[in-house]
């Protein structure tokens, strides 16, 4: 009797053997993005700021073809000037997609379709979705190259794998690409930090590995953070690990392991990691214990124990086992002593105290700040001060909410009343920003609201107020010759004094509308005379550049072809 693929796994699915045979059948039906050897610069669950990296990034030179991993179609195209740049997604029949960023360049009519749409809608951005029919591709098809678009700063391929049902990013390596990894992982220190009954931290103090063998503290609550990385044969990067586990007294106590992480979870990465000592040192630390107020994921990267309850005098031998995907192990080794006496008391100096999971509202005189239930991780000891301020470009007190060392989950609600009248014609060049340590201004828009308040949502704590904002953007060259009859095309550069809402421009050629692209790391607009027919002789650029207060430069330069 002769059975089909479906049959076969159907019949073995209630045996043993099924998730072996499903995961060879996975790996077998795909190829590498890439020819020739497989250079790992980032991996998958790698901590970055404020989220987790969603795949594999590949170092390649600019150009190198890309090709699809297995087939499929082409369900969706995005073209950026930040994240990913240029990207191509492809659906397959197994329920994953494939996700290819920062390409240089995409195949003929993929890049085609992308310039139509550009040019009817004359908008660099674009996120163009396709059905089944549109774009088929091929295993092992070439797709696009290699390139450096986007919020990329050295050529290299993003890829992802990622569960088409829910849109989740899966560790690609499961998927059997070819990449020699004979390197453990290296544990570079311990973080060992002194818990109140509730879970908040009194001290903190590091230790490099190895150091010591016996570690005193003095509360019985105690967590145990490890920073740890990882690299493969082939290039020298200190990658991110695959997973983190505490065994105490031989029993496993907690761990992180990063297989799945869904996008909705990734800002817990804030959770997972010592913030405070990443925003003070850029430094990361794996939390290996869960907070308290933190709920429990499924299939994420988050820590899924407690912190250690520790017994007077008694030692507690602890072992943190660190692992690479490829199943290179290194561990480290300490015994925990409580000592009790000279407990440290949890202080915080602070004007309100916010519950965690809790909905929370702070209001004073021309000021209000929301917490939704899930904004905070943990309990907060909230600091907060008012300083009135009179400055001609502010139009509020400045209100000193915390500090930028404690994390946000969810986005609070914050809305200021001005302190002095508003002309009507500045009202929309008002902004509630936030200044940062440099200074420096960093808008979050908002909008007013019937009580004569502006209102937006903040990601973190700061110092915020309302600034006026009647600077328009600039314009200065960067390749741009009056005579351009040898040159492929020009380039500026365009900046506000504001960061924060971006800015929209519009570029045209002797009144008709050309194409730029927009690299917003580099804050470059390009044009390449390929991308339009120009005749020879005299012309006349002209760029309309506004920022999200409504600034606008209007900048002309004349020019020969």
């Amino acid at each position: 009797m002769r059975y089909s693929l479906a049959s076969l796994i159907f019949v073995l699915s209630t045996t043993a053997a099924f998730a072996q045979l499903a995961a060879r059948i996975a790996t077998e039906a795909y190829v590498a993005p890439l020819r020739g050897p497989l250079l790992v610069t980032g991996t998958f669950g790698e901590l970055r700021s404020d989220h987790y990296h969603a795949g594999l990034d590949f170092r390649a030179s600019t150009s190198t073809p890309v090709y699809a991993v297995r087939e499929g179609f082409v369900s969706r195209i995005i073209v950026s000037p930040g994240g990913y740049g240029q990207a191509i997604y492809v659906d397959h029949p197994d329920g994953y997609r494939s996700v290819y960023g920062h390409l240089e360049t995409l195949v003929g009519e993929l890049l085609d379709t992308v310039r139509a749409a550009q040019f009817a809608e004359e908008s660099f951005r674009q996120d163009l979705k396709f059905d089944s029919l549109a774009f088929p591709v091929a295993r092992g098809q070439r797709i696009g190259a290699v390139g450096n678009r986007g919020h990329s700063f050295g050529s290299h391929l993003h890829f992802e794998l990622r569960e088409i049902l829910g849109d989740v990013p899966v560790n690609p390596l499961q998927f059997g690409f070819s990449i020699p990894d004979r390197r453990a992982p290296q544990i570079r220190s311990l973080r060992i930090y002194e818990l109140d009954g509730r879970g908040h931290e009194i001290t903190a103090t590091t230790h490099k590995s190895g150091s010591k063998d016996t570690i005193f503290v003095r509360t019985p609550d105690v967590g145990v953070a490890v920073k740890a990385y990882d690299r493969q044969d082939a290039m020298p990067n200190w990658n991110g690990i695959y997973s983190a586990t505490v065994f105490v007294d031989s029993v496993r106590q907690s761990g992180i392991e990063h297989a799945r992480i869904p996008f909705g979870d990734t800002r817990y990465l804030n959770a997972q990691t010592d913030y405070r000592e990443w925003q003070k040192e850029t430094s990361w630390f794996h939390r290996l214990w869960a907070l308290p107020r933190v709920p429990g994921l499924r299939g994420s990267a988050m820590n899924d124990g407690p912190a250690l309850k520790l017994v007077t005098n008694r030692p507690t031998n602890v072992v943190i086992e660190v692992r690479d995907y490829a199943g290179n192990v290194t561990t480290e080794k300490a015994t925990l002593v409580y000592r009790p006496g000279d407990e440290p008391e949890f202080t915080q100096p602070h004007q309100y105290f916010i519950p965690a999971g809790e909905e929370s509202l702070i209001e004073r005189e021309g000021f209000s700040l929301y917490f939704p239930e899930n904004a905070l991780y943990e309990d907060l000891y909230l600091r907060f001060t008012v300083l009135p301020d009179d400055s001609a470009d502010r139009y509020s007190a400045t209100y000193l909410v915390h500090d930028a060392l404690t994390p946000l989950h969810g986005r609070a609600k914050i809305s200021i009343r001005p302190t002095k009248p508003v002309p009507d014609g500045l009202r929309e060049r008002v902004y509630l920003g936030r200044c940062d340590e440099k200074g420096q201004y960093h808008s979050h828009g908002g909008k007013w609201t019937e009580a004569g308040s502006l209102e937006t949502t903040l990601g973190s704590f700061g110092d915020y107020a309302l600034f006026l904002d009647t600077i328009p953007p600039t314009v200065r060259i960067n390749s741009f010759p009056r005579n351009l009859n040898r040159y492929a095309g020009f380039s500026v550069l365009i900046t506000d004094d504001v960061s924060g809402g971006g800015l929209a421009y519009r570029g045209t050629i002797d009144g008709k509308w050309i194409f730029l692209e927009y690299d917003e790391k580099n804050d470059k607009l390009t044009h390449n005379f390929s991308e339009g027919a120009l005749r020879p002789g005299k012309h006349t650029f002209e760029l309309e550049l506004t920022d999200a207060r409504g600034n606008t430069t209007n900048w002309k330069r004349k020019f020969t072809r």
